[in-house]
Order: C-alpha cells, then sequence, then structure tokens
C-alpha cells in the first residue's frame, strides 16, 4: 500500500533528523564540503516537511468541512462511471458494435460473466456507500500529516475502487494469454517444429496424420474465437492502462514532495557562492597599476546537480511507461503494473544522497 510506504519515508526523516542534529553541532569537527551537505540536506527536508504539512492542513481542512458533499459526489461518479457505465460497454460490445461479427456464445459469457462480476463489486460499494464521508472526514484529519498522506490514500482508495477492473483484466488477460500460447503451438505443428523445454529451443518434428488433423481443428477454434477474446482483453487492457498511469501522476507527485531539492533552490538563486561547484581562473586588469592579475573565483553548483535526482527519476520513468514496451506487454499477454515505488525513491536517509 502507499499510504504504508509513505509512512515508512516519514520513519526514515524521523531517523534522519535524530542522526544529524548532533554532526551539524559538531562543525568544527568535519570538513567544510560534508558540513555544507549535511547542512543543506537537513534544512531541504524541514522545509519540505513543514510546507507538506501546510498544504496537507489546508486539504484537510477542506475536506473536513466538505465531506458530505464530496461523499455525494464521489458515489454518483463511482456508481455511473465503475459501474453502469461499464456495464453499458460490455452490452453494448455483446450487439456487434460498427459491425464487429464475434462469436456469439462467447461474447454472451464474457458479458455476461464481467456484468455480474461488476454488480458484485457495486452492490459492495453500495453498501460501503453511507460511510464514505466519514472515510473522507477520517482522510480529512489525516492530511494533518501532510499532503503526501492525502495523495497516498488517495491513490490507496482509487486501487480499491478498482479493483473490479484490475480482476478482469487479469481473467481476459490469462484467457488471451492462453490463446496466444496455444496458436504458437499450433503454428509450430505446421511447422513441423516442436519446443524442447530441456533445451529450451524449437526443434524440428515429425507429426502422425492424426495429430495433424487434431491441429488443424484446434487451429479452426483458436481462429474463430480470438476476436471476441481480443475484444474484451483490449477493453479492460486499456482501462487498467488508465489507471496504472492516474497512478502514476500521483507518485510522481508523491516523489515531487518528498524529494524536491527547495533548499538547494533557493540558495542557488540567493546567494550562488553558498553552493560551490567548483573554482575557475580569471584574468583582471588592474588599471591603476597596468597590470594583469589571475584571480581564483568560486562557481556555483549548476541546476542539472541540483535536479539529478529528478533526471534519474525521469528516466526510470520514461524506460518503465514506454509506450512501445507498454504497447509490446499488451499485445504480447504480460500483465501491466505501475512502477515499484521504491525504485523512484532515494536511498533511504537523505543525507545518502
Amino acid at each position: 500500500m502507499i499510504t504504508v510506504q509513505q509512512i515508512d519515508v516519514r520513519a526514515e526523516q524521523a531517523d534522519f533528523f535524530a542522526t544529524e542534529v548532533e554532526p551539524l553541532r559538531q562543525r568544527g569537527l568535519t570538513s567544510t564540503p560534508a558540513f555544507s551537505a549535511r547542512y543543506t540536506n537537513f534544512f531541504n527536508v524541514i522545509w519540505l516537511l513543514l510546507n507538506d504539512i501546510t498544504i496537507g492542513s489546508a486539504i484537510g481542512t477542506f475536506l473536513c468541512e466538505n465531506n458530505v458533499v464530496l461523499a455525494g459526489r464521489l458515489n454518483y461518479s463511482v456508481k455511473v462511471v465503475l459501474v453502469h457505465w461499464m456495464q453499458w460497454v460490455l452490452l453494448w460490445l455483446d450487439s456487434w458494435p460498427a459491425g464487429l461479427k464475434l462469436n456469439t456464445e462467447l461474447s454472451r459469457f464474457y458479458s455476461q460473466t464481467f456484468i455480474d462480476l461488476i454488480s458484485l463489486w457495486g452492490g459492495a460499494l453500495f453498501w460501503c456507500s453511507p460511510y464514505i464521508s466519514n472515510l473522507i472526514y477520517a482522510v480529512g484529519i489525516a492530511s494533518s500529516a501532510g499532503a503526501t498522506i492525502t495523495i497516498s490514500l488517495s491513490s490507496d482508495l482509487l486501487a480499491i475502487l478498482t479493483m473490479h477492473i484490475y480482476v478482469c483484466y487479469f481473467v481476459s488477460n490469462f484467457v488471451y494469454a492462453r490463446f496466444l500460447g496455444t496458436a504458437g503451438s499450433l503454428w509450430n505443428l505446421f511447422r513441423g517444429k516442436r519446443y524442447n523445454v530441456l533445451r529450451n529451443r524449437t526443434d524440428t518434428w515429425e507429426y502422425d496424420l492424426d495429430q495433424l488433423l487434431f491441429g488443424t481443428i484446434l487451429f479452426t477454434l483458436v481462429a474463430f474465437l480470438f476476436p471476441t477474446v481480443l475484444a474484451y482483453y483490449s477493453l479492460f487492457a486499456l482501462m487498467r492502462l488508465a489507471i496504472i498511469l492516474l497512478q502514476a501522476c500521483l507518485e510522481m507527485q508523491l516523489a515531487f514532495m518528498n524529494h524536491f531539492p527547495l533548499f538547494a533552490l533557493m540558495l542557488r538563486a540567493k546567494d550562488p557562492w553558498r553552493l560551490p561547484g567548483g573554482i575557475y581562473f580569471s584574468i583582471e586588469t588592474r588599471k591603476d597599476e597596468n597590470a594583469h592579475v589571475l584571480s581564483v573565483k568560486s562557481q556555483p553548483v549548476p541546476f542539472s546537480a541540483i535536479f539529478f535526482q529528478y533526471i534519474r527519476l525521469a528516466s526510470r520513468l520514461a524506460s518503465h511507461y514506454n509506450p512501445l514496451r507498454l504497447l509490446w506487454y499488451l499485445v504480447s499477454g504480460r500483465l501491466v503494473h505501475p512502477i515499484p515505488r521504491y525504485s523512484i525513491r532515494y536511498n533511504k536517509a537523505p543525507n545518502n544522497q
């Protein structure tokens, strides 16, 4: 759960405060670069924490004062979008839309099974609807600990409300992957090939006439049923992909609020010399003495060095949510998962960064 991981971030920050106070007091015992890094990290965490609590308190006040109205809107949205609209889409897909001729029996089985599953989950949500206002009020109270807690709870709530979509996606993905595997095996059959499990390769093999005839019958069944399986799999795969992208936006917001270099950025804008990034030599001319002087000056840290963690984060997100990678996962029947939370977090305490 995202909320538990966010609490873990708070615990890391508390441990960071406990371990950094004493070294900051002993300034003379540490070198200037090490002390500067500790000083910047320490006050950066404090600034982020204070801003997080301030924004979270404002959000919590809004949620507590409008919990009844927000609960009504949330119940209506869940009922219309996550239940009724999905049932309508399944019925529409079962009625041969735009001339798409699916297998009648298999399509009816798919639609009725998923509609019953959605109705069951909708009934569970309807039973919980009277307590939504209290849940929003509790989220408002928890927001006093920071806006990151609100975002984490919102992400977990989104995962719970769309659990039926994940179940439908998992079932349709399982059937789609089995169809792809069967089609691949039949393709090897017609080519006179067989997959060797022991050596992990495809070898030449001679099949009997009965095996070829049975493979032809199976291929006919797969060919006629595959468009129906593909249609329902595409529907829930797109829904699952939309939910994952929404959760990715929430994850990016959490990473932004947990690790944004606010204090370092303020120092860089106000007094760049407090963040030295090196030295450089310059030749100055003194007009009164008519001589050239070689002077050494401090060069402030570039913005790319301040935001290097976000550059690394952007590369990880771009590689995980690459459109070609997601498309290959969807076409090949592999499950699509959101990026693991710990892969977009710093290495534990901020002083190690």
